[in-house]
């Protein structure tokens, strides 16, 4: 007969979470990961990379149970395969493109978007696989800069990888989401992207439809969208 001490209460138990999310969010999110962990009694699992990508994985049956992606297109594409509820799509934060150059490298003065053709080489993530890179090649195409370029641009995995090159002088500038750049002491942004000449970057967020775990999800998700969370989002550069 088992005794007391062996039983598992169900109220014990720790539930699991995986979340999928735009590598963009990395930082904010895993800074909130131990609170959200302690209070809910969950254990938490990332899994960061270019939305594209992970929209990929899920419609290739990679177990997930919330969705955050870097824009819409991602989203679109899960839900025209039903991986998503349309009416349960909530949107976190929004962000912004900037060129961002190294601090230590003198012979590039960029103020202003014109001053782009003194960079040899521009890094910008792959718009096959992050939307930070179809939102940059829109903003290239629509500035007339994309031509200018050509083989000099370097297109790398997403916004963060791009953040890597430059920081690491593979490149001489590269375009970011203004929260990467923020997050890093080795690059200067310059803010002279007219948000004009790209798609607004939002940020959807949505539990996923083969989600075992809707309950803890949705509280998962009603933390995001909290006021506490928008305060670490909005010190971090994202927008409303």
């Amino acid at each position: 007969m088992c005794s007391m001490s062996c039983r598992v209460s169900t109220e014990e138990e720790i539930s699991e979470l995986t979340v999928f999310a735009a590598v963009s969010l990395a930082d904010v999110i895993l800074s909130k990961q131990e609170y959200f962990q302690n209070k809910e009694n969950v254990e938490l699992t990332f899994n960061f990379a270019g939305s594209q990508v992970l929209a990929s994985q899920i419609a290739n049956g990679a177990p997930a149970d919330i969705f955050i992606s870097a824009g819409a297109y991602p989203v679109k594409y899960l839900l025209d395969k039903n991986f998503l509820f349309k009416e349960d799509i909530e949107y976190l934060a929004s962000n912004k493109l900037v060129i961002a150059i190294s601090k230590n490298y003198h012979e590039i003065d960029v103020n202003e978007v014109e001053d782009l053709k003194n960079v040899k080489r521009l890094a910008i993530a792959d718009p096959e696989y992050a939307p930070a890179g179809m939102y940059a090649k829109q903003a290239l195409n629509n500035l007339q800069l994309e031509e200018m370029f050509g083989a000099n641009i370097i297109m790398v995995a997403n916004a963060r990888s791009a953040l890597t090159y430059l920081e690491t002088k593979n490149v001489d500038a590269a375009i970011l989401y203004k929260t990467d750049a923020m997050s890093s002491d080795k690059v200067i942004e310059v803010d002279v992207i007219p948000t004009s000449s790209y798609s607004s970057i939002i940020y959807p967020i949505a539990f996923v439809r083969s989600s075992g775990n809707v309950l803890v999800a949705n509280k998962y998700i009603e933390y995001l969208l909290s006021e506490d969370f928008k305060t670490v989002l909005y010190a971090n550069g994202f927008g409303e």
